[in-house]
Parts: C-alpha cells; sequence; structure tokens
C-alpha cells in the first residue's frame, strides 16, 4: 500500500490529519496551520464539533473557516467527538457530555502541543457551541470564543430535534414505522440516544455555569436561537466581553448537502472577529505528542494520479485478512463527505473489515477534505473527475480485485464501474447500489428538471443483467419509493422483475426506509446486510459429486488416521483443513449421507 504524510496546501495555510488523545479511545481530526512561519498567530483556534445532521451538515463551514484562519496565521485544529465521525467508538458505560469534555482537552492540549501556541480560542456551531462554552467555563486558560447559534442547553437541543423528527415522520410516515434501534433506544432524524445520552444532554444547561468561560466572546446569531438574549447576558454579567453578530437567513443546516450554500458573510464575520482579537505573531512551533493509532487501526491515505485525494483506510482485521480477498470502495454519497450519512459508512467499514476485508472510505475531489481539481467548483455532487477518483483508490488500496459500495451517487458510481470496469486498476467483483439517483446520466440537475435521459430506460435492467452474467456481485438496496429506481421500475417495470431470475443479482426493498436510511435500525439492517452478503461470498459453497473407489478408499486412510468415526467425519476434517489453509468459512458436509456420495468444496468466484 502506497501511503504518504497527507500536507494539503491551500492558498496560504496547509492541513494534514492526525490521531490523537488517550490511548484506546482515539480522535480523529485535522491540523491546519499557516504556510509562511513568521505569520503564526499566539493564539490557536479549536474548532469544537456538533453532533447527528447538524455535524454532516457543517462539515463544509468547519472546513472552510480553518482554512481561512490558517492563511491568516492561526494554527487550527477541527476533529470529531467519541463515537461521531471519523473517531472511536464512545464508552458505552460512559457519560457522553463528561467524554466529549475530555475530547475537548485532549484536542487543547494537541493543538498547544502542535503549535506552541501559548493562547487557545474555541469555536463551536449548535451543540458544538455549548460543549465549548461548557468547557471554558471549568478552566481558565481559555482567551476567547466563538459560539454560532448555540444551544442555550442539552435539554433545549433534544427538544427541537425531537420536533424537527415529528415534523420529518409527518412528511415521509414510512420512516416513522421503523422499528427502534436494536438496543432499544430511542432516536431522532438518524441519530441514535440512548437514555444515558439523554440524561447527560439533559444536565448541561449554560445559564447555570459559574465563573467566567473568557475574555472575549463573539455570538453570532443565526436566527430561531431560543434564550439567546439570556446567554448574552449571562456572558456580560461573568465578565466577558461579549459581542452578537446577527447572520439570520442562512439554512446550511436545514439544507441537504449538495444544494448548500457556503455562508460567506458569517464565516468572513467571524475570521475577521479572531483577525482583530488575535493580532500577535510570534509563536514557536513544537514537536507534537507521540502518534496514536487510529481506531480499528486505521489510517488517513493520500493517493491521486491528477491531483490529492483524500481516504481513510480501515484495514482488514488480524488473523481474518486474506490477500485473496477484494478491498471494498466506498464512494460519497451526494455532497456528503467519506463518514457518509448519520456516519453509516465508519460503521459499516469497521463491521466488514472486521470480517476481514480491507475498506477504503474516501472524499472524491471537492468533497470533504479532497480538494477540488483546478478549475472545479466544490461540492458538486457528480465532480466531472470522480470515475478517474474511484479509478485510483482502487490502486490505492493495493489489491486486484474490488467491490464498489454506494448510496445515492455513489450507487450510480457503483452501477458504473460494475458496467465498466475499472481498467487496469483492479477486477470489479461487486457493485453494491444503494438508492442511486440516475444511474447513466450522472447530472442529477438534469434529472430533477425533467429533462429526459441521454440513455433509453430500459438500458439500466440491460446493463445490471449484464453485470451479474459477467460476474460481478450486483446488488440493488431500494428504499420505498425512492426516486432513482422508481423511475425505472414506471419505465422498464418488467424488464427490472425479470432480473429476480438473474444469477448474481439480488435487488432488497426497505419499506420504512429513507433515501440516506435515516431510521438507526434501517442503518443497521444494511450495514448486517452487506455484512451478511461478505460472510456468504467466503463461506464454501457445496455441491453433490460421486466419489470414485479410490477417493472412498482415501478418505478410509484418513478415517483410520485421524480416529473419526466415519467417512463423512474424514471429508469433514479435509474440508476444514482446505478451508483455514484457504482462508475462507468453511460450510461442512451434513452428517448423514450415502457411502458413496459426499459434498465437495467449491470456492465461489
Amino acid at each position: 500500500m502506497h501511503e504518504e504524510r497527507l500536507e494539503i496546501i491551500r492558498g496560504l495555510g496547509r492541513k494534514e490529519p492526525i490521531y490523537f488523545g488517550v490511548p484506546g479511545r482515539p480522535l480523529f481530526g485535522f491540523h491546519h496551520s499557516p504556510v509562511e512561519e513568521e505569520r503564526r498567530r499566539q493564539a490557536g483556534v479549536l474548532l469544537c464539533p456538533p453532533i447527528g445532521t447538524d455535524h454532516v451538515r457543517s462539515e463544509w463551514i468547519y472546513r472552510n473557516l480553518a482554512e481561512r484562519l490558517a492563511a491568516l496565521g492561526f494554527p487550527c485544529l477541527r476533529f470529531d467527538l467519541s463515537g461521531t465521525g471519523d473517531s472511536s467508538a464512545e464508552d458505552p458505560d460512559g457519560d457522553p457530555v463528561r467524554t466529549w469534555l475530555e475530547d475537548i482537552d485532549a484536542a487543547a492540549k494537541e493543538l498547544r502541543a502542535r503549535s506552541g501556541a501559548p493562547r487557545i480560542a474555541l469555536f463551536g456551531i449548535r451543540l458544538g457551541a455549548t460543549l465549548a462554552l461548557a468547557y471554558a467555563s471549568s478552566r481558565t486558560d481559555v482567551d476567547s470564543l466563538v459560539l454560532w447559534s448555540p444551544c442555550v442547553s442539552g435539554k433545549a437541543f433534544l427538544d427541537e430535534l425531537r420536533r424537527l423528527h415529528a415534523v420529518y415522520t409527518r412528511i415521509e410516515p414510512h420512516v416513522g414505522k421503523a422499528p427502534p434501534p436494536r438496543d432499544g433506544s430511542g432516536e431522532a432524524l438518524g441519530l441514535k440516544l440512548p437514555p444515558r445520552l439523554v440524561e447527560s444532554l439533559s444536565k448541561l444547561d449554560t445559564l447555570e455555569l459559574p465563573g467566567r468561560p473568557a475574555a472575549r466572546a463573539l455570538v453570532v446569531d443565526g436566527g430561531g436561537v431560543a434564550g439567546l438574549d439570556h446567554l448574552c447576558d449571562r456572558l456580560r454579567s461573568q465578565g466577558a466581553e461579549t459581542a452578537v453578530e446577527p447572520h439570520p437567513g442562512h439554512k446550511f443546516l436545514v439544507t441537504v448537502s449538495h444544494r448548500q450554500v457556503l455562508p460567506e458573510q458569517p464565516i468572513a464575520s467571524v475570521a475577521r472577529w479572531f483577525d482583530r482579537t488575535h493580532p500577535e505573531v510570534g509563536c514557536a512551533r513544537v514537536q507534537p505528542s507521540a502518534p496514536v493509532a487510529g481506531p480499528a487501526g486505521e489510517r488517513a491515505l493520500v493517493f491521486g494520479s491528477r491531483h490529492r485525494l483524500f481516504g481513510i483506510l480501515t484495514p482488514a482485521a488480524g488473523a481474518s485478512a486474506g490477500n485473496s480477498r477484494p478491498a471494498i470502495v466506498i464512494a460519497n454519497a451526494g455532497c456528503v463527505n467519506r463518514q457518509g450519512p448519520h456516519a453509516m459508512f465508519v460503521q459499516a467499514a469497521r463491521q466488514w473489515a472486521s470480517r476481514g476485508y480491507d475498506v477504503l472510505r474516501m472524499d472524491l475531489s471537492g468533497i470533504g477534505d479532497s480538494p477540488a481539481a483546478q478549475d472545479v467548483k466544490e461540492n458538486l455532487t457528480y465532480p466531472p473527475s470522480a470515475i478517474d477518483d474511484l479509478t485510483d483508490a482502487l490502486r490505492a488500496t493495493g489489491r486486484n480485485r474490488a467491490i464498489i459500495a454506494g448510496l445515492c451517487s455513489g450507487g450510480d458510481y457503483a452501477f458504473q464501474l460494475g458496467l465498466r470496469g475499472a481498467g487496469g486498476a483492479a477486477e470489479v467483483v461487486g457493485a453494491w447500489i444503494m438508492n442511486p439517483r440516475t444511474f447513466c446520466a450522472l447530472d442529477l440537475t438534469a434529472v430533477e428538471s425533467g429533462t429526459p435521459p441521454s440513455a433509453p430506460v430500459a438500458e439500466v435492467p440491460r446493463a445490471l443483467r449484464s453485470m451479474a452474467e459477467r460476474g460481478v456481485d450486483t446488488l440493488l438496496i431500494v428504499s420505498r419509493g425512492d426516486p432513482g429506481v422508481a423511475y425505472v421500475d414506471a419505465h422498464a417495470g418488467e424488464e427490472m422483475k425479470a432480473l429476480s431470475r438473474v444469477e448474481g443479482f439480488s435487488r432488497v426493498d426497505i419499506e420504512d426506509a429513507d433515501h440516506p436510511f435515516s431510521p438507526v435500525s434501517v442503518q443497521e439492517r444494511v450495514t448486517d446486510l452487506l455484512a451478511a452478503r461478505l460472510a456468504a461470498a467466503r463461506r464454501v459453497k457445496v455441491t453433490p459429486v460421486k466419489f470414485s473407489d479410490d477417493e472412498l478408499a482415501l478418505l478410509e486412510v484418513i478415517q483410520g488416521q485421524t480416529g473419526v468415526r466415519s467417512r463423512t467425519e474424514a471429508l469433514r476434517a479435509v474440508l476444514e483443513f482446505y478451508a483455514k489453509e484457504k482462508g475462507l468459512e468453511s460450510t461442512a458436509p451434513p452428517a448423514s449421507g450415502s457411502a458413496g456420495t459426499a459434498d465437495a468444496p467449491e470456492r465461489k468466484p
């Protein structure tokens, strides 16, 4: 596997991915720093993330702000909290808010170690701002705060989340019929809400926090934040010099990622405030602490033959790994970064890796942390270089066979690569196509505008049949009424139905799912379904065969040498030895059968 230190330079700033924190609970983040050391400010900015859909939809804003601040000379660190994003899973028995405050402390220490900055400033949106304020209130070394539409309390956050969930399930009533998460937790908008999280958040109240959190604070009023005036009064009464800048009307937190417009005005306002508040330069850079291994052995990768691309590789788990197994590459879902909606791809990658598969979740150019190609805009659902980007990702895995998995536009790319292959990069042996949006067009604007498709609709079932008959494991997973597949079903229904008789093709329809698989139980079901598919692909396939007299005599010799009771048990021992040698999951022959027949192994491609 080719790997190098990732250091992407944009303008006057650079960034690199890091793992840090407490051993056993590694956190993932990006450290941003100025290219010109003489411009380095004496304050580092720590960007504290929110959770749930707020996290997904604010990721572009966090990255953009960090890059702008680094260009101004500020070292920055943005990161994912425990149990969210690319960081490690949370402690199932811990107090989530306490854990997240410890995460912020670990991130602040890491930022100081990497930058040498004597001062620390905190930034956060929504619950990220709430947590930043709670952390600062327990410290005396936070110099300044920027709070963008902060939730005044954890209870206020939960109440709003539940109200939005209720509205959404009225719009999509079938989603509300999904069973609860496997552990019986509550949920809202794809976020699991176990009782300990609800209890922990319910105790968090910014109006009850003791002490002055910082000398200076900027509150960005995005509009509609209940209790914000009380919070500002509270900050001033505690001695914090507090400025409020209203920036209503920016809807990025309630807009799906591919339709987002970057809120330039408030981002620029925040950058100017930091610039005015921390003019001092001359901070010396120091060596960071010892590197920390990523969760599940994960590591960041930089790759790409045309431009730099970013991804995270989850390596196959120890003894279950096998070089003959294909790698799995997960493409972006729309403009959501490599984590996928509700961080579903992170959980899936770690589960599949535990079954012995290398899994690479990647960002296409201009999405997430992969810079846009030259002269191409960011945040395009279908970047012009996407097929080439995925081909580069296949090469980066170092395997000669691969499965492409994707949701939404990622499903379209799985369809495309399953159909056309990936040249010499790797043999595409599987295409897991989830809620594809366009199949062939790769142009969401044209599809949503009603422009007739460039290829006949009947081409889709013909292509799916061709893939399966060519030996590509072709799986189509569809939520109820999802528009991409619904359109094909309406115009080529008989051809789509006929696919059920094609070996190598499978279709799974999920009645209680929406397009991004919001219900937690649906996320669990889809991840388990795909994991079971991997297990089945590795299992020994049994086919009745007739043994010759010489073969039966050999089984009798093995029976005598091993002391087993029958030729069937002798054959079972042979199969288990074969499976172990080949790294397969063995399916043993039945306990009974005629003397002259038994089940012989046949490895499935």
